[in-house]
């Protein structure tokens, strides 16, 4: 059966060829089955790849059903299912009744477990899992940058930390090859919020462009905003969306971009979240953006709109707080 091909994966015996789980990147194949199941296990037990105790309420909810002896019928399976689990629980059940006799054993499902926790223990390697464990903790890399990385917004992350910091997040990896990795090779310099999403930096370089054409800078751009659209001195999502279309920016991307501004995720912008563009400012005696899309002389030339419709128009003055 499928469990015997993980555990022949495990111990590193010929395993059954197939696609590795989607969430997990390793050199280890698995069959559609055994995914299936380890897919079952990280949905009963999410904090076993994250590291999170408080998320382990769904597996003990479901370990209270098997009866005295240790089984569970398919109908007790299926009730328990039935609402949250998007898999086959029928299949599911299926491959954890070994000898096809209408019940599952918690001994079964305790070694599907075992197996999936000794899996994810060795798939964590470099960078690209690190990024994956991140994205699951935090949302997005950018709010695990800011608050597991550069916590002071200092725009950088020395080694030392860096190690500390994936230490602290549950990290199992290779911290050498990660850093590496992150760095491109230059293993002796600092690491910057680019290294670890050079998408999102872009993105939040194209914005700070568009900022800095209408008003100058970030905090004076911040008034600017505000002033037109904040409420109680926040910048809310729906109000942000408009900012950004303003500008000339998608619906997406100003979801996206409030998601990197919004560290508490509570729904909301304040100043103290929004100076960390001031990041960017600090790059600009070195980099003058002369090609990016929101390069020019004014906010319309980079936009498409004459300086008037600058959301806020004119920097500090009068603006909420």
């Amino acid at each position: 059966r499928s469990l015997g091909g993980a555990m022949a994966a495990v111990a590193g015996t010929a395993a059954t060829p197939g696609t590795a789980a989607v969430y997990l990147k390793t050199s280890q194949r698995l069959d559609a089955n055994d995914k299936l199941l380890f897919q079952f296990i990280d949905w009963l037990h999410p904090h076993l790849r994250l590291k999170r105790s408080t998320w382990a309420a769904r597996w003990e909810d479901f370990w209270r059903i098997f009866k005295a002896d240790g089984t569970m019928g398919w109908d007790d399976f299926e009730k328990f299912t039935r609402w949250d689990c998007k898999l086959n629980a029928r299949r599911i059940f299926d491959l954890l009744d070994e000898n096809g006799s209408g019940r599952i054993s918690s001994r079964t499902v305790l070694e599907v477990r075992r197996q999936y926790e000794r899996i994810i223990n060795c798939r964590h390697f470099g960078l690209d899992d690190l990024r994956m464990v991140l994205m699951r903790k935090y949302g997005n890399l950018v709010r695990a940058w800011r608050l597991l990385f550069d916590p002071p917004c200092r725009g950088r992350c020395s080694h030392a930390w860096f190690v500390k910091s994936c230490k602290e997040v549950g990290f199992h990896g290779d911290l050498k090859t990660a850093w590496s990795e992150l760095t491109g090779g230059d293993v002796h310099r600092v690491a910057t919020v680019r290294d670890l999403d050079p998408a999102a930096d872009q993105m939040i370089g194209e914005f700070y462009g568009a900022l800095r054409k209408c008003h100058g800078n970030p905090r004076d751009g911040w008034y600017g905003v505000i002033r037109a659209h904040g409420i109680n001195g926040r910048m809310l999502l729906e109000s942000f969306i408009t900012v950004c279309s303003d500008m000339n920016f998608s619906k997406a991307f100003g979801k996206k971009l409030f998601g990197f501004l919004d560290l508490n995720q509570d729904n909301g912008v304040c100043l103290d979240e929004w100076e960390f563009l001031a990041l960017w400012e600090r790059r600009i005696p070195d980099e003058e953006d002369v090609d990016s899309p929101t390069s020019g002389d004014n906010c319309g030339s980079a936009h498409g709109k004459d300086h008037a419709h600058c959301v806020g128009g004119g920097g500090a003055g009068g603006g909420g707080t």
